[in-house]
This record gives C-alpha cells, sequence and structure tokens, in this order.
C-alpha cells in the first residue's frame, strides 16, 4: 500500500477515535482545548457527549471574561486547580538501635579434670557409680596396697628405735659417757626414720585415687582387677554448678565487649528457654584468620539442666544509638534509593533516608528528619513533590484557594 494511503486511514482511524471518544466521554472536548486544539478542529457536533455543563467548564481563550465578570483564572475559578491529595500521616518519633551480635558457642564446665594414678597397682575397689555427684575428698578408686601398709609399719618400728636411741644418746651425753658425735649420730639416725615413714605413708596414699573437687563423675574404662599405671585414665569428674560457654565476636564489636557485660544463651536442649549470663574473659587478640574476637561467658546452672560440650545460641546486647524513627508502610524506593514523604506547610516534600535497621512496625532511618515531623502513611501513590496535600479530617481544599474549604 502507497504511503498516502497509510497516511490517510491512519488520519480516519484516529478522527473516529476521537469521535467516539467525544460521544461517550463529556469531558472530551473541554480536555482537548485545554491541550491547546484549535476551536476550528473541535466542531460540537463531533462530541456528541458534551453537555453544557461540561461546554461550561472548557477553559476560555487567554483574557477571556466569565458572565460574572472575574476574569478566567481569577479567585472563582479556582475550581480548575488541583486537588488535595488525600494522605494519612504518623509522626516520626525517636527510638534506640537495638544494637546485638549473636554468636554460636560451646559449653564447657566450670571446673573439669580427668583422672590418673600416681602408682602402678591393680584396681580393688571402685566407690563411684557414673554420673553420680562426689563431694571434695570422696575417694573414687582403690589400688592394691598391701606393700605399702607393710612399709609403713616397718618405717614406724624403725622410727620408735630411733627415737629411743636418741633419747638414752641424750642422757648418756649430758653425763658425758658418751661423744657429742654419737649423740649427733643418733639424732640424725631419728631423722631419716621420720622421713622414712612420711614416705612410706605417701605411697600409700597414692593407691587411693579422690576427687579433687566437688562434681559429677563420668563414665571409667576400667574394672576392678585390671591393672593400671600412671598413663591410665581413670574417670573424668566435672564442676557443673556453673557452666563456661565460649564464643566468638566479629571484629566490629571487639572495643564494645567487656568483663561483666549481661548475655543471653539458648540451646536445642531446653527449647523456648533462655538462661542469664555474664562475660567472664575476653580474649587479648583478634584471630587473624577469622577476624573474630574469643571470649567466654559464665551462665549458673542450679538445677543441672546444662552439660559440658552443649551448643548455645549466644546473644549480647549493646546500648543503642538514638536514631529517628517511621512507620514501615512510610518508606519508599526508587533508583536513587530510599526516601519518604513529609507533609510540610500543607505541601508534600521528599526527603531522602539511608535505612539504619528494620523493626516489626517501624524501621530507624537517617536523613533530614526530626522528631514530630509528618510523614505519609497512606495515600503515597498520589503524592507528588510540591503538590498540597491534605490528612483526613481536614476540609478539602483546592490549590490557589486559600479562603477555605471547596465550595
Amino acid at each position: 500500500m502507497a504511503f498516502w494511503k497509510q497516511l490517510a486511514l491512519a488520519l480516519l482511524l484516529a478522527l473516529a477515535g476521537v469521535a467516539v471518544w467525544g460521544a461517550v466521554d463529556p469531558g472530551a472536548r473541554p480536555r482537548l482545548a485545554a491541550a491547546g486544539v484549535p476551536d476550528a478542529l473541535l466542531p460540537s457536533w463531533a462530541f456528541l457527549a458534551t453537555t453544557d455543563s461540561a461546554a461550561a467548564a472548557t477553559p476560555p481563550a487567554k483574557g477571556a471574561r466569565r458572565g460574572d465578570g472575574n476574569p478566567a483564572g481569577g479567585a472563582s475559578g479556582g475550581a480548575s486547580g488541583a486537588r488535595a491529595a488525600l494522605v494519612v500521616t504518623a509522626p516520626v518519633v525517636m527510638a534506640e538501635t537495638a544494637n546485638r551480635v549473636g554468636a554460636i558457642g560451646t559449653a564447657e564446665a566450670a571446673r573439669t579434670v580427668a583422672l590418673y594414678p600416681r602408682a602402678t597397682g591393680m584396681v580393688t575397689e571402685i566407690a563411684f557409680t557414673p554420673g553420680q555427684h562426689v563431694e571434695a575428698g570422696a575417694t573414687l578408686v582403690r589400688l592394691d596396697d598391701d606393700s605399702e601398709k607393710i612399709a609403713v609399719e616397718q618405717a614406724k618400728i624403725a622410727l620408735a628405735d630411733a627415737d629411743a636411741r636418741a633419747t638414752r644418746n641424750d642422757r648418756l651425753a649430758e653425763t658425758r659417757a658418751i661423744s657429742a658425735a654419737e649423740r649427733d649420730t643418733a639424732r640424725f639416725e631419728l631423722s631419716k626414720a621420720r622421713l622414712a615413714l612420711q614416705e612410706a605413708e605417701l605411697a600409700l596414699s597414692r593407691r587411693t585415687i579422690a576427687a579433687p573437687f566437688s562434681g559429677v563423675v563420668g563414665l571409667t574404662p576400667v574394672e576392678i582387677g585390671d591393672m593400671v599405671s600412671g598413663s591410665t585414665e581413670l574417670v573424668t569428674i566435672d564442676d557443673r554448678s556453673e557452666i563456661k560457654v565460649e564464643f566468638r565476636v566479629p571484629e566490629a564489636f571487639a572495643a564494645r565487649l567487656a568483663v561483666g557485660q549481661p548475655v543471653e544463651v539458648a540451646t536445642p536442649s531446653q527449647p523456648g528457654t533462655s538462661f542469664s549470663g555474664k562475660v567472664s574473659a575476653v580474649g587479648s587478640r583478634i584471630e587473624a584468620d577469622s577476624r573474630t574476637l574469643v571470649a567466654q561467658a559464665t551462665v549458673a546452672n542450679p538445677d543441672d539442666l546444662l552439660r559440658p560440650g552443649m551448643s548455645f545460641a549466644v546473644t549480647v546486647r549493646f546500648p543503642g544509638v538514638a536514631e529517628t524513627a517511621v512507620p514501615a508502610p512510610s518508606v519508599q524506593w526508587d533508583r536513587d534509593g530510599a526516601y519518604v514523604w513529609i507533609v510540610d506547610d500543607g505541601k508534600a516534600r521528599r526527603v531522602g533516608v539511608g535505612i539504619v535497621e528494620r523493626n516489626a512496625e517501624t524501621v530507624l532511618v537517617s536523613g533530614e528528619l526530626a522528631a514530630g515531623d509528618l510523614v505519609v502513611v497512606e495515600g503515597v501513590q498520589a503524592v507528588r513533590a510540591g503538590a498540597p496535600v491534605r490528612t483526613a479530617g481536614e476540609p478539602e481544599r483546592v490549590a490557589g484557594n486559600a479562603e477555605g474549604p471547596k465550595p
């Protein structure tokens, strides 16, 4: 098809579209006139739906006057101005950031030790049950001690003989019946006998393995009749009155972590329950490979619910920083970032913000906001920069009409 035929067909379709529009929309002719289309191209017969009221709404030519004698666009012509957008607002408030850090930690007993015998021998008694709580000094394991008991008795006899000899020589030395050298030799033998008795008693005491502190004993790999040596682990004992939880915090929080700071811990073995504790130790350096600081928290365990080796979710809270907070629906986004609309002297003004923290209902932001500023929460789609707005409950106003409500 030739180009002029395509152009003619396009014009005919455009005219047909305008005619259909004018036949169904009474405001079609006034809108085209307002867009600058000459009246010669807008014959009234082509706009069948145009009513007298719609025709009256068509903006008159520049300089023309209405029947009441007022110039077009004057104060009484305010109906042609832009209507204020209806919005719901909320005040900006101040809130503190919930500065906290979470970490995964591993539990340790307040004190824990593995017991080894200090002598070689055969196990003759196991005086505990695994999982039992024992007091400090309680006997846990005994080794055969017949030889050691005999050695103690021999040492006692030798001590008694040396003591009698030294006493007798002291009396003889007073009468000069023996020399001073013989007296001193008897005293020396007495000292040796005392040391021999102490050595025998020490060897006997090492045949008994006792609890070094109060705690809970674990499983033992030995049985009565087993031969053990100094490298044989007999049993472990844990003091679980407190639990130490070791965890790591990021380098950014290293300077803010201090001994005595409260923490909260939770473990999968006690779902829905959290335990309070305090930071008891802080590492002296940042680990280069992970860029974290090692710390340790102590948690009281009076009910013995926690065990060494458990995993814990550790939460450390820090003092918050005051920031401006706005309702979450008021924050909008575009290619320039986040922003909110505030109502300033009855008009909308856009303010760019930075997101600091998100909570359930509010968003902490940074930007040119102050407490008490009104931000638009609902109706943001109809808001334009510099356009008038009115909040719910206020009378409707029209741009250019500052005298009162719309008539």
